[in-house]
């Protein structure tokens, strides 16, 4: 419940005034504040969105502090966790909600939101200067200062801003034609036309698959969903069980952020859809830091905040999960485990998405505005304006299915790399009793992981499990698994948790452990590809690919991404690293 406030904020009359009089069209309003405070102006905003029947059905509320704020609200405090330096997306009310949460200093941060605001607040105008304030406004967004003395207001007007000086208040309509870099937000007379049975297909029913359709059909969106198998994540994505973590660097890389964005979108949509200790789980993490591994920012690239997320292991914990007190290790606050078919399943459970198991795509063709995907005989399955390949490795022979009408530009080609992985698990009742008494309840990883007394719900095993591995080999499509593998498997885990390595070497039969194998599909400079092509024939596919070994961290965060684009929302992350993730840059 949000808290309690003596008076109403003018801001918030000024946002919700505002949002009584969007178009029919309209379905999500964009608010802005140049100042977050503790948060209370978008507490009550959210108080009077669900109150108001007026309101959008979805609000996005961007907001900015120089730091991570402090003394928050219960509400804000148990989700505003890790508040590092970047853009932060937090949800609430099932994702109707969304506040991007941005840390940084003004106006550098602000070059992080590329679309505009319908509505902005600004404590004070000198920070940020008026061309930065018309940079994130279209023409009609209606503005706010608190400070009616402020001696900038003057500059608004002259970036095209029309002045109501009388309630510290303006208008963005300049009198020239507008260049901005910014993305488009829809239009009314795309919205408005009658939409089509489905809005979009999805090529692919594993954990990228269901994370887009998902986010699409939230949205509102009818999605159709193929997939060639007879069952839902029938390839990678049915790994029993996966583990969510962050990445660590010394300079808190691109690949650092991105993987923390993606952990906090999985822990939320896993919030909203499983159950929590069966499903999944925050049980935190300790990773076994070998030789040459990656180490901690130091210094102020690491301050409070980034110790939520990742810290040195103390001796008690790096005890509990096999190692001895002078091994280098990181424990992960914010990690954990996902029963990876459950999150695919739920994820699928959305009203608005129609599955379609048994449906293999041989080709796409663009006709009348909408991509048809044909089966091997030519049969028309399916059509919608937007269509997303979102089954790993097999996605280029569709973009190569697609026939040019000009040469003019090459194709676009996604430079993948396939990995085989092959786990091992068991039921906890195999392993020596010595061994089950010492064995964390946290995963471990490192070089492969552990994960143990997990919920028999993915595999056919009627008691608690175990998983260890994986196996990593390039180029190998060969999905048979290898006893070589096995033993491979056992030794790693053995080096993983270096202090039980006798009972798992030499007390633990193969013979009755399980085996799983697949291929993970990752592209050469580690990032998904996420979006639209920039292939002018190409118009209204995307894809969703290219996570490798982080399909479970990653696939809600590119599920998102993919949705605010088509959706023309702003986005659940920095406009700079989404811009890494485009699909646009392999053709």
């Amino acid at each position: 419940m949000p808290p309690k406030v003596m008076s109403l904020p003018p801001t918030l009359n000024f946002h919700a005034s505002h949002w009584k009089n969007r178009a029919a069209w309209q379905t999500s309003w964009h608010a802005l504040e140049t100042s977050f405070g503790r948060g209370e102006s978008f507490l009550e905003t959210v108080k009077v969105w669900q109150s108001d029947p007026d309101s959008a059905p979805h609000l996005f509320f961007t907001a900015f502090a120089s730091e991570a704020p402090t003394d928050l609200p219960s509400e804000l405090a148990q989700v505003c966790y890790g508040l590092l330096p970047g853009v932060h997306r937090i949800l609430f009310e099932a994702g109707r909600v969304q506040l991007s949460l941005c840390i940084g200093a003004a106006p550098q941060i602000a070059k992080e939101i590329d679309i505009a605001a319908d509505s902005i607040c600004v404590d004070h105008l000198a920070p940020w200067g008026a061309k930065t304030l018309a940079r994130l406004s279209q023409v009609g967004s209606q503005i706010k200062w608190r400070d009616p003395q402020d001696c900038l207001v003057n500059e608004l007007q002259s970036v095209g801003f029309i002045l109501d000086e009388a309630t510290s208040s303006a208008c963005y309509r300049p009198t020239w034609e507008v260049k901005t870099s910014l993305r488009h937000r829809a239009k009314a007379e795309i919205i408005a036309k009658l939409k089509p049975q489905v809005d979009a297909i999805v090529i692919g029913a594993g954990l990228a698959g269901s994370a887009v359709a998902h986010s699409l059909a939230l949205r509102g969106w009818q999605v159709e969903v193929l997939d060639k198998a007879h069952a839902l994540g029938a390839g990678a994505s049915g790994l029993p069980a996966g583990i969510f973590a962050t990445h660590v660097s010394p300079d808190n890389n691109v690949l650092s952020r991105i993987t923390r964005d993606g952990v906090r979108a999985t822990v939320q949509r896993a919030q909203e859809l499983l159950e929590h200790g069966l499903e999944w789980q925050v049980s935190h993490l300790l990773e076994h830091r070998y030789a040459g591994k990656r180490q901690l920012p130091e210094g102020p690239l690491w301050p409070a905040a980034g110790h939520e997320w990742s810290t040195q292991a103390s001796e008690f914990q790096k005890q509990a999960a096999g190692l001895n007190e002078s091994t280098p290790a990181l424990w992960h606050g914010i990690a954990g485990w996902i029963q990876t078919q459950a999150l695919v399943k739920a994820q699928f459970g959305h009203g608005n998405i129609r599955l379609s198991t048994q449906s293999s795509v041989a080709k796409l063709i663009a006709r009348n505005k909408q991509w048809q995907c044909l089966d091997a005989s030519g049969l028309v399955i399916a059509q919608a304006p937007h269509v997303i390949i979102a089954n790993a490795y097999d996605g280029q022979a569709l973009l190569d299915s697609v026939e040019l009408q000009t040469q003019k530009c090459p194709r676009p080609h996604l430079p993948a790399t396939a990995l085989r992985g092959q786990v091992s698990l068991g039921p906890m009742s195999i392993l020596p009793i010595q061994l089950r008494n010492k064995l964390p309840d946290f995963p471990v990883n490192g070089h492969g992981s552990y994960l143990g007394n997990l919920k028999p719900i993915s595999t056919d095993m009627d008691e608690p499990y175990w998983i260890v591995g994986s196996s990593f080999q390039r180029n190998d499509f060969d999905l048979q698994t290898r006893d070589a593998d096995q033993l491979s498997n056992r030794q790693q885990w053995a080096e993983l948790m270096p202090e039980f390595q006798d009972d798992i070497l030499h007390h633990i039969d193969l013979e009755k452990t399980s085996s799983w194998a697949a291929i993970r599909m990752a592209l050469p400079d580690r990032l998904p590809a996420v979006g639209e092509f920039a292939h002018p024939e190409f118009k209204g596919v995307n894809v969703c690919t290219g996570m490798g070994a982080r399909g479970v961290t990653w696939s809600v965060l590119c599920g998102e991404l993919l949705a605010a684009h088509l959706n023309h929302e702003p986005l659940p992350m920095a406009a700079s690293l989404a811009k890494l993730m485009a699909a646009s840059r392999f053709g």
